[in-house]
Parts: C-alpha cells; structure tokens; sequence
C-alpha cells in the first residue's frame, strides 16, 4: 500500500519543450559593406532605374552620395514596380540583393525572398532553383553583396519584483 501511496505523490519529470526555432532571416550587413571599402550608397544608386534615379537626381546631391534609406525608398516605391527590376538573366545573389533593398534591407525569411523571387519571374519558362537548400546555402556562405543571417534580438522578459 505504502508503494501505492509513493507512487501518486510522486510528480512527473516535466521535460521543457525545446524554443521553437526561428527560422532564419537574412538581410545586407552594410557595417561589413562599408568596412570593405565600398560605398552602400552607390551599390544601391547604381541599381536604381532611370526613373528612381530622375527622382533623386535634383541637383543637391552628387549622384550616388546620398543617404540609403532615401535610395531605398526609392527603390521600394518607383523601381519594383518596374517591370524590368528583377529580369530573369539576373543572378539569384544579385536579385536578392535588390529585393532586400526594394524592403528597405529589412530581413527576410527565405519563404519571402521565393515568394518576391517567384513573383518576378513568374513568365520564365525555365525557372531558377530557388529550393529552401540552394537559397540557404548560397546566402550562408561569404558572397560579395554581404547578405548575412540577420542576428534575432530577443526581447528580454521584464520580471516583476
């Protein structure tokens, strides 16, 4: 009886779940860009199309030696939309690249870059590989536009003392 007894007062070992793991998300280091000597700015000016550049080219400011954000508004407003912006020759790092600046270099997940990839070249007969593991390796390893695993901030949990 007493075996009994032990037994129901006894708790279950609860093993914690493992964190669900984030996928991950990629976005240009331009820290890295700008320590390698070259200018993020002109990257992203000279990628722009004679109508974004019309937009920014007023006479102030020497073209491609402005600020980025504005060259990627730009970018994301006048030249996605155009229908030449991601042409099916482009190479993949190069077209993703661009859509990264098109999102203002938010980071995307690799669903989002197939997904804006896709959309591009939807007309091409022969498509791309953009499978998960072609996409994956070619953004993980060093490549010369420095697109890089985005580094995830956690929000740390406030406790209440």
């Amino acid at each position: 009886m007493t075996n009994q007894t032990e037994q129901t007062e006894q708790t279950p070992e609860v093993t914690p779940e493992p964190e669900p793991q984030e996928e991950p998300k990629y976005q240009i280091d331009t820290k890295a860009f700008e320590t390698s000597g070259r200018s993020f700015e002109f990257a992203i000016y000279s990628r722009l199309s004679k109508s974004g550049k019309a937009v920014l080219d007023d006479g102030k400011i020497a073209g491609g030696f402005g600020p980025p954000a504005e060259y990627m508004k730009v970018m994301a407003n006048i030249c996605s939309k155009e229908p030449d912006f991601l042409l099916p020759g482009t190479p993949i790092t190069e077209a993703v690249f661009k859509l990264l600046l098109a999102n203002t270099n938010k980071a995307m997940t690799l669903d989002e870059i197939q997904s804006g990839l896709t959309t591009a070249w939807a007309s091409v007969i022969y498509l791309k590989n953009l499978s998960d593991d072609v996409l994956r390796r070619m953004l993980d390893q060093e490549n010369d536009y420095f697109i890089k695993r985005a580094i995830i901030r956690r929000r740390r949990s406030r406790s209440s003392s």
